[in-house]
């Protein structure tokens, strides 16, 4: 069975903007196309992208063998049927995380990227791929928390190589 990867929000910006790193999120693609991963995204990318022209293509990622899936549910932004309600367990390790990295002086990810990795913990997907680094610096507290892989692209590509 291929892995399941959660892509964050700016691997597809990466890619819809052709910068510098779409052939990283190419490569991602490739290996979607030939069965060996299984590419999906949460809804909460439609919070990420809310206007046009990228907001349109995420009505297109199935086109890139992309899948959209449930987000948490909120007020606001809940879709009966398809969003999820949320862990306890998690949301008090996202208050914990987030202050934990403030008194830091860090900046902790914002609701939206909480929202994508508590999404993609309660669907019980494999790894999460991201190039943000607030989301990055959590990481190690999330993997032994929660058991939840979160890593750039690059990473996850290298014993493809």
């Amino acid at each position: 069975m291929p892995e399941s990867l959660t892509l964050d929000t700016n691997i597809l910006l990466e890619y819809w903007k052709e910068q510098p790193k779409r052939a990283v999120v190419e490569r991602l693609l490739d290996l979607a196309r030939a069965g060996r991963v299984e590419l999906a995204v949460t809804a909460r990318i439609r919070e990420d992208v809310p206007s046009d022209p990228l907001a349109s293509e995420i009505n297109r990622i199935a086109e890139l063998g992309v899948t959209e899936g449930p987000s948490i549910t909120r007020l606001g932004s809940w879709v009966l049927g398809r969003d999820m309600l949320a862990s306890d367990a998690f949301a008090e390790a996202q208050t914990e995380l987030s202050a934990a990295l403030a008194s830091k002086g860090h900046k902790p990810p914002d609701w939206r990227d909480w929202d994508h990795l508590h999404s993609h913990f309660l669907q019980q997907r494999d790894v999460y791929l991201t190039w943000d680094q607030r989301v990055l610096d959590v990481r190690t507290d999330l993997l032994d928390r929660f058991g939840i892989k979160v890593m750039p692209p690059e990473e996850y590509l290298a014993p493809f190589d």
